[in-house]
């Protein structure tokens, strides 16, 4: 189990493509972590270049939780969970997160 922890927190490490157009939108409260590892939307304006940057994001995660879930003989949703959990941990006060019921909080 630990190994797959630190197996998570390299799939945040991997997204350093992205970290600083990320890292802006989450501080401008327009994307947030869901609940199932992902991050979403948070705002009903955001741009082309969020959407568009949310979707490269979740793609790459996709991609990892897959192959994660593969290795540790587990599903890609309970891989996305334990790193639901690693990334409300890391989550900065200010930044959105997503509870286990859907709503939105700003931590």
């Amino acid at each position: 189990m630990k190994n797959l922890l630190l197996i998570c927190i390299a799939i945040f490490m991997s997204t350093s493509v992205f970290a600083l157009d990320l890292q802006q939108a989450k501080s401008q409260g327009l994307v947030g972590e869901t609940n199932k590892g992902y991050i979403a939307i948070v705002t009903s304006s955001a741009s082309s270049d969020v959407k568009k940057l949310v979707s490269q994001v979740n793609s790459q995660r996709k991609n990892s939780y897959k192959k994660i879930a593969v290795s540790h003989g587990l599903s890609e949703a309970e891989v996305g969970k334990l790193a639901a959990k690693k990334a409300l941990e890391k989550t900065q006060r200010g930044h959105y997160y997503q509870t286990p019921s859907g709503k939105w909080n700003k931590k």
